[in-house]
């Protein structure tokens, strides 16, 4: 399953699956989460949310009663608390009522194009543009992009690949932007969250073999 933080949330009838909330739901498809424990920041899948809480799958399970700080396209970061699990899926209750109407949002109220969450990493990388192999640094990444350090030049436009050399991650996109040493680099195909998640737990054991 490809996810992508360029889709518009898909609407539709509510997942099935366990409800242990009331009132109006929005079920949405594609649409990635950031999760934050005392372990670092992992991915999830959301199904559905509602101004009370979310309905996500995961890769890394939670475990019910635990405390938690959870992220979505068009929200501010929410503590939160795991009140079920069953399979790959929990249901998480917000601390505070949210505003999930700006979740359907493409554009934000300052004229902005809302983001799904990013994720902050420090990874070797190598830019290929071309015949050029350019050294260079991955120092966020999404399902939908990454932004790099790189000490050679490129211009936005140019197309071709950001290989992870932790990981060997390839993946084939476009630069949008590049000011002062850093660029953004937005995929062709956004990646899947099963990718995302073991980029994201190799950072964590590299951390974790540091300290």
């Amino acid at each position: 399953m490809n996810l992508s933080d360029r889709e518009t949330p898909i609407i539709a009838p509510a997942a099935a699956g366990p409800e242990r909330r009331t009132g109006k739901r929005h079920s949405l498809v594609l649409l990635v989460g950031k999760v934050l424990d005392p372990a670092g920041a992992h991915a999830c899948l959301v199904h559905d949310v509602s101004p009370t809480g979310l309905m996500a799958r995961f890769i890394k399970l939670p475990v019910a009663g635990q405390r938690t700080c959870i992220e979505i396209r068009g929200l501010p970061p929410i503590d939160a608390i795991v009140r079920w699990v069953e399979g790959f899926k929990a249901g998480i209750e917000f601390d505070t009522r949210q505003d999930v109407e700006c979740v359907f949002k493409v554009k934000r109220d300052d004229g902005l194009v809302a983001r799904a969450p990013r994720f902050p990493i420090s990874a070797p990388a190598q830019l290929r543009i071309g015949a050029q192999r350019i050294k260079a640094e991955a120092l966020d990444i999404s399902p939908g992009g990454t932004k790099l350090t790189a000490n050679i030049g490129v211009q936005r436009g140019q197309t071709g690949q950001v290989l992870l050399t932790e990981t060997g991650t390839a993946l084939f996109g476009t630069i949008c932007w590049a000011y002062d040493g850093r660029l953004g680099f937005k995929f062709v195909v956004p990646m899947p969250l099963a990718t995302l998640s073991a980029i994201l737990a190799n950072q964590q054991t590299h951390r974790a073999a540091a300290e």
